[in-house]
């Protein structure tokens, strides 16, 4: 298990609080979590739903539970009273007390009912005993509307939750232990840091063999892979988000271009962006104030793998299928500089906080001046350049950095702040001196 260590030793410490745990897990289709569940209580029931009706549901689910207590295969369980009876005797008898409900989602999706008849069995059964139940799902706003929010049945009944998140960058040297990192850095901008997408691209040395063989081939799942994301979360009215996302993918980022060129009303506008937003798929971006951001905001896709197939995949896949993914890879790789140089930049940011413990980072600009990073801590602000360039970073960049954030600190009144700079550059560096409260930072410290 690559990357997990916080999250295995957190849920490990909630398994063992000797009290009736009601923990929900969730976060996007494949970034880990039943692999983590798997890995982190590998003696624990798992119950794995999915749309079948609810007497197949049923049925699967007391299976193994009439072998763990020896009874006939035969003996008929009817309907969830009957199988949380069985369940209860299960957890009484056996010395398994953890259950997992994987793809949870599923099962008051196809059962309204469920949700009232689980909540009536927590209160008055499973919250007496020393057992753990893990709610685990992939579709985050149904999971959110199901087990999170103030009208949920379960809403104050559950002892944690934990959204999981992809991997940090530095993970991607387990995966992709063949690669420079230059080419981590391609291989990230299509899978960011979800473990499935990273798997396929390992064993490679080179990312555009990986591109090919992986991405743009007939067959390979990541081909339709963001269809069928999109389509899980938004059965209603998918060719809307589509279009919506398409059009942030392609650099418009304003709401006024999303709208105008996805043919969404303007006026309807905010109603999709707020959906993309809740779900973590859109992300909203001020100028970095130390106030209240009062400027218009840009909107981004905040998916790695999303913004790669809504950029350069979904309108292409006629090139896969007809066997023209060479041809595709070629008009790939000619943008695909430009496609890495935001996703370096996602990279430097996280090192920022990860690293350099900045707890506030974000962009900022103004008119026709742009800072890449602006980090904040207690009373000390740092300005840094992010540089996707074949050239190494030289005194200029840095001379220039210094004017910008001396603009930055005029405009936000931070004319007394203790300020210290970053350059994170691709290329290496050149010729600057060294200087105190100046940090150089090239791939090789930022893939640690």
């Amino acid at each position: 298990m690559i990357g997990r260590e916080t999250e295995r030793s957190w849920f490990l410490k909630k398994s063992q609080s000797g009290k009736a745990e009601l923990i929900v897990l969730y976060g996007r289709r494949r970034v880990g979590k039943t692999f983590l569940m798997e890995n982190t209580f590998p003696d624990a029931l798992f119950l794995t739903a999915d749309l079948a009706e609810t007497p197949a549901l049923i049925g699967r689910f007391s299976d193994p539970l009439k072998n763990r207590l020896g009874l006939p295969a035969g003996i008929a369980v009817s309907n969830w009273d009957d199988f949380f009876r069985l369940l209860e005797r299960s957890l009484t008898e056996k010395s398994t007390h953890l259950v997992v409900w994987d793809e949870f989602q599923y099962i008051p999706q196809g059962d309204p009912s469920f949700l009232s008849i689980f909540q009536r069995w927590w209160d008055t059964v499973f919250s007496r005993m020393p057992v753990m139940f893990v709610l685990c799902g992939s579709m985050i706003g149904m999971m959110e509307r199901i087990a999170l929010l103030e009208k949920s049945p379960l809403y104050g009944r559950r002892t944690g939750q934990y959204h999981l998140q992809p991997l940090e960058f530095p993970a991607s040297g387990e995966f992709l232990k063949e690669m420079s990192p230059f080419d981590r850095v391609l291989t990230w901008s299509v899978t960011g840091g979800v473990p499935l997408y990273l798997r396929q691209f390992s064993g490679y040395r080179k990312f555009e063999d990986a591109l090919l063989e992986k991405v743009l081939s007939p067959g390979e799942f990541l081909v339709e892979e963001g269809r069928f994301l999109v389509l899980e979360e938004f059965k209603k009215d998918p060719t809307t988000f589509f279009a919506i996302l398409q059009t942030i993918a392609s650099g418009r980022t304003r709401a006024a271009e999303v709208a105008q060129l996805s043919g969404v009303p303007h006026q309807n506008l905010p109603v999709y962006l707020r959906k993309l937003l809740n779900l973590g798929l859109v992300k909203k971006e001020h100028p970095f104030s130390l106030k209240t951001p009062k400027k218009t905001p840009l909107y981004f896709i905040d998916d790695e793998y999303l913004r790669f197939y809504f950029r350069f995949l979904m309108n292409a896949k006629d090139f896969v299928y007809r066997e023209r993914g060479r041809e595709l890879r070629e008009r790939i790789m000619e943008k695909m500089s430009v496609h890495a140089s935001m996703t370096f930049e996602k990279i430097c940011r996280s090192w920022m906080q990860r690293t350099a413990s900045f707890n506030r980072v974000g962009r900022w600009w103004d008119k026709n001046e742009e800072i890449d990073i602006i980090g904040q801590k207690s009373d000390r602000l740092a300005c840094a350049e992010c540089k996707w360039t074949n050239q190494p970073v030289g005194q200029a960049i840095y001379r220039d950095l210094l004017r910008k954030a001396d603009i930055f600190q005029q405009a936000s009144g931070a004319v007394n702040w203790k300020m210290e700079f970053y350059l994170f550059s691709r290329s290496g560096f050149g010729g600057i001196a060294p200087v105190t409260d100046l940090h150089l930072v090239d791939l090789e410290t930022l893939a640690k």
